[in-house]
C-alpha cells in the first residue's frame, strides 16, 4: 500500500536504526522474484534457473522471495518490505511463507502495478539478513488489434460466425509482456466483407490466401497494428483431406485467421499474434524462429526466415512436451519456474507447454516460456519516445 504519514515515520526510524549497525551481506540462499507471469527462466548453458527481471509498467506484479524452509527458519521471522523510486516510498509488512513452493509471498495488493521507472527494494528480516535489489519497469508499445468475424465458405457450405466473445482476448494479456492498457481490441463494425463464394473457400490454400488479402486491405484501411479474422469452424488443409485440422493461418503482414472450433481459441489468438511478432512454431515440422523462441531439443523443421534451410533443436535444456493425449508439443514451462496468473492472483502448480506449440488442449495447459517473454519484451519495449507515440495514437483514434 502507498506510504501514509505513520508508515513514513516508521520507515525513517527503521532506516536510522539500520545506519548504526553494519549491513549484513546479501543472503545468497535467497532470491527476490518480481513475477508478472513467469518468475524464473532457464539458463541455456547449464539448465539452472534465474529470476526474470524484464518487468512491464502498469502490469500486476507479485513479489516473492525464493528460500528453503530451513533458511526461512533461520531468518528469524517474517520481514519488512520497502520499495522506493527516490520520490515515493512504499512499505509492506504482510507476508506468508508458501512451503509447498519454497516462496515467501508479500501482500502488495494495494499497490499491484507500477509506473515506468527504476525502483530500489529492501527486505529486512528480524534475524538481521537483508536483501537489496534494483528493478526497472518499462512501458510497452500499444498494439491495436482489429477482430473481424467472418462468415466463411467451406467446400460449398457457408458457416456463420457467432458474436465474438471478448473474454477470449484475456489469455493474451496474461501471457504477453504488456501493461493493462497496451492491448487494444476493436471488433470490426464496418461493411461486411463478402467471403461467401468458391473464390474464398477456406478448405483450400488459395481461398485462405484471398481471405488473408482482403483482411490485409482492412488493416491498411483501419490503421490497425494487426488484424485477426475469426471463422466458425476448423479448415481442411486441402479439399481432399479427411478432417478439418487447420485451426489458424497467416501469410504474414500482421494478419491472421483463427477458428472458434479449436479446443482453446484464446490460445490460438495468442499463437497467431506471436507469429505476427516473429515468434516461430514449436512442433515437429514447424517453421521455427531461431532468434526469438528456440527449437525444442531434437525437434526438426524449417527456418521461417529462410524456408529452404532446415532447423533443429540442439539445446538439451530446452525440452518440448510429449505431444500426446495429455501434453502439448511446445517447450515445457515447469512449475518450478513459478508461472503466475495475474488475473487470478495465484501461482500455477503444474507443468505446461508453450502456446506456440500444437493446438488441441485446454487453455490451462499452455503458457509463455521465458524465451518468449524475453523476446517479446525486447520487441515491445518503448525506445524512449513512448509518451509521444501514445499521444500520436490517441490523436489518430479521434
Amino acid at each position: 500500500m502507498r506510504q501514509r504519514d505513520k508508515l513514513v515515520r516508521k520507515c525513517m526510524i527503521a532506516m536510522l536504526a539500520m545506519a548504526t549497525v553494519s549491513v549484513p551481506v546479501y543472503a545468497s540462499s535467497m532470491e527476490l522474484i518480481a513475477n508478472q507471469g513467469l518468475g524464473m527462466g532457464i539458463d541455456e548453458t547449464d539448465g539452472s534457473y534465474y529470476p526474470i527481471n524484464m518487468l512491464v509498467a502498469e502490469r500486476t506484479t507479485a513479489f516473492f522471495i525464493r528460500m528453503e524452509p530451513q533458511v526461512m527458519q533461520e531468518a528469524g521471522g517474517l520481514p519488512a518490505f520497502l520499495i522506493t523510486n527516490g520520490t515515493d516510498t512504499w512499505y509492506f509488512e504482510d507476508s506468508e511463507y508458501l512451503e509447498e513452493y519454497g516462496l515467501l509471498c508479500f501482500d502488495t495488493s494495494e499497490q499491484s502495478a507500477w509506473e515506468e521507472g527504476r525502483y530500489d527494494i529492501q527486505v529486512d528480516f528480524p534475524g538481521g539478513d537483508r536483501l537489496e535489489e534494483e528493478i526497472t519497469f518499462r512501458d510497452m508499445k500499444d498494439i491495436d488489434i482489429l477482430i473481424v468475424p467472418i462468415d466463411g465458405f467451406y467446400s460449398g457450405e457457408t458457416k456463420q460466425t457467432e458474436e465474438f466473445d471478448e473474454s477470449l482476448c484475456e489469455y493474451t494479456a496474461k501471457v504477453y509482456p504488456v501493461g493493462a492498457d497496451d492491448l487494444n481490441w476493436d471488433i470490426y463494425s464496418g461493411e461486411e466483407a463478402d467471403f461467401d463464394s468458391l473464390k474464398y473457400d477456406l478448405d483450400t490454400s488459395m481461398g485462405r490466401l484471398r481471405v488473408w488479402q482482403n483482411l490485409k486491405g482492412l488493416r491498411k484501411e483501419s490503421g490497425s497494428d494487426m488484424v485477426i479474422g475469426i471463422v466458425a469452424e476448423n479448415m481442411k488443409s486441402e479439399p481432399s483431406a479427411r478432417e478439418a485440422a487447420v485451426t489458424g493461418f497467416t501469410f504474414g503482414d500482421y494478419v491472421s485467421v483463427i477458428s472458434l472450433e479449436d479446443a482453446s481459441p484464446s490460445v490460438t489468438i495468442a499463437h497467431e499474434i506471436g507469429h505476427c511478432l516473429s515468434l516461430g512454431d514449436e512442433y515437429e515440422n514447424g517453421t521455427f524462429s531461431l532468434s526469438m523462441n528456440m527449437v525444442p531439443y531434437k525437434m526438426k523443421g524449417k527456418n521461417r526466415f529462410a524456408l529452404s534451410e532446415a532447423a533443429e533443436g540442439t539445446n538439451p535444456y530446452i525440452r518440448g512436451g510429449a505431444a500426446d493425449e495429455t501434453q502439448g508439443s511446445g517447450t515445457i514451462v515447469y512449475a518450478q519456474q513459478y508461472p503466475y496468473d495475474i488475473f487470478a492472483g495465484k501461482l500455477i502448480s503444474h507443468d505446461m507447454t508453450s502456446f506456440m506449440g500444437l493446438s488441441g488442449y485446454p487453455e490451462s495447459e499452455y503458457w509463455a516460456t521465458a524465451q518468449i517473454w524475453e523476446s517479446l519484451y525486447r520487441e515491445l519495449a518503448e525506445d524512449g519516445d513512448g509518451e509521444k507515440k501514445k499521444q500520436e495514437k490517441e490523436e489518430k483514434r479521434k
